[in-house]
């Protein structure tokens, strides 16, 4: 387990006055930036949404699963939006080189639906709780799903890991993770926009971070058509390189 890593060494510029940044977790004990921060980075990249640690907004929330992710943000009138992303990268087979192509949909929340998530956010406790190797008795695996938590306002910016909440016992701190993530995703549906978002996907197989692949069952006829249809997005690429 590594020691609380509240205070961070760096400082990010978020204003034309230099103000700085108060960063949590994203340099571990050793000096090496986090796993997951790193992880996580490319992701927010890959899907086009806005890097936190240097973001000059009020109050910004971010809550990751493996394959959606919610963001909630304050305006400057005072009031909250937000939108849930859901999204997916193809993925081929060894033999074949790979597209490195992402699919993403987003969905705006209404100002309401945003004020609760905040508030639920707020009423969970949740920017006081460590990320998980600081809580004693958090164990650590390679399946499961690991849940990303960001905070940030104009002075400072928190980025948490909790890695399978539901594997961690009658753990405190586990259940009240996992509660306030079901209750999150529960108010903004996701899993059935999930449902919906996978009827849509245009790639033969797709993957969202773990070893798990779904492919969709194709005739070879079928198969041929997106083959072909990844060469030429292959062929594309290359021209226009």
């Amino acid at each position: 387990m590594r020691l609380l890593q509240t205070i961070i060494f760096c400082f990010v510029f978020s204003s034309p006055f230099c103000q700085s940044k108060t960063l949590y977790n994203i340099v571990s004990t050793n000096g090496d930036t986090t796993f997951w921060y790193k992880y996580q980075r490319k992701v927010s990249d890959k899907i086009h949404l806005p890097s936190l640690d240097t973001s000059s907004n009020i109050e910004y929330y971010r809550i990751w699963t493996d394959k959606q992710v919610i963001d909630i943000y304050k305006n400057q009138d005072g009031s909250y939006s937000g939108k849930l992303t859901t999204w997916t990268d193809e993925y081929v087979s060894s033999n074949e080189e790979q597209t490195n192509r992402v699919f993403s949909k987003s969905i705006s929340l209404s100002s309401d639906t945003s004020q609760i998530l905040k508030d639920i956010f707020k009423s969970s406790n949740m920017q006081n709780l460590p990320t998980d190797d600081s809580i004693p008795g958090w164990k650590q695996g390679f399946d499961g799903i690991t849940y990303i938590i960001e905070y940030s306002t104009k002075n400072y910016y928190s980025f948490k890991s909790y890695w399978t909440p539901k594997s961690q016992d009658s753990l405190k701190e586990a259940i009240q993770v996992q509660n306030f993530i079901d209750i999150i995703f529960s108010i903004v549906d996701a899993q059935n926009i999930w449902q919906e978002f996978s009827k849509t996907i245009p790639y033969e197989c797709y993957i969202n971070g773990g070893p798990r692949v779904t492919c969709k069952i194709l005739t070879k006829k079928e198969r041929k058509k997106y083959v072909k249809e990844r060469k030429s997005y292959k062929r594309y690429n290359i021209t226009k390189n």
